[in-house]
């Protein structure tokens, strides 16, 4: 059963919105940068706190992006990154991760909802991607901090 397809065979918006590497790195740059990129000031280095800072209802959330507030994300943002990370998931298989502690950015996309539904009886929306190791993005983070760490 090929559930994407047939869900996709025509243009779709249920699944957010839709990039490349280079357009979300120039964004991450953005934020990092404190709202700007080259000549362009986009926002103000307030607005990007305002962005980020947890909210009250949920330490996990800021405005539009998730952060890794009170150190309970790390299925999203690992066990290296620091407490001041900020980033963004997808449902397709798509993580950012902000981390202005280490100057560093990181974006991960992929296409987990165009793989085969693992067992449709049992879950019609677990995809056999969405059993591999990259589907868990705080190991692949986790991953690309150790690697830095090496060099």
């Amino acid at each position: 059963m090929k559930k994407p397809f047939i869900r996709w065979a025509a243009f779709s918006g249920h699944a957010g919105l839709f990039s490349n590497t280079g357009d979300i790195a120039v964004l991450m740059q953005t934020m990092l940068n404190g709202g700007g990129y080259g000549d362009v000031q986009l926002f103000s280095a307030e607005t990007v706190k305002m962005f980020t800072t947890s909210s009250k209802e949920d330490a996990t959330f800021g405005l539009g992006w998730r952060v890794n507030g009170n150190a309970t994300m790390t299925p999203t943002f690992g066990t290296l990154a620091s407490p001041q990370t900020y980033g963004h998931t997808g449902w397709t298989g798509t993580v950012t991760v902000i981390d202005p502690v280490n100057h560093m950015a990181i974006v991960m996309l992929s296409n987990k909802p165009h793989s085969p539904v693992a067992d449709p009886q049992k879950n019609p929306n677990m995809f056999e991607s969405g059993q591999l190791p990259i589907a868990t993005y705080g190991w692949v983070v986790d991953q690309v901090y150790a690697a830095l760490k090496q060099k």
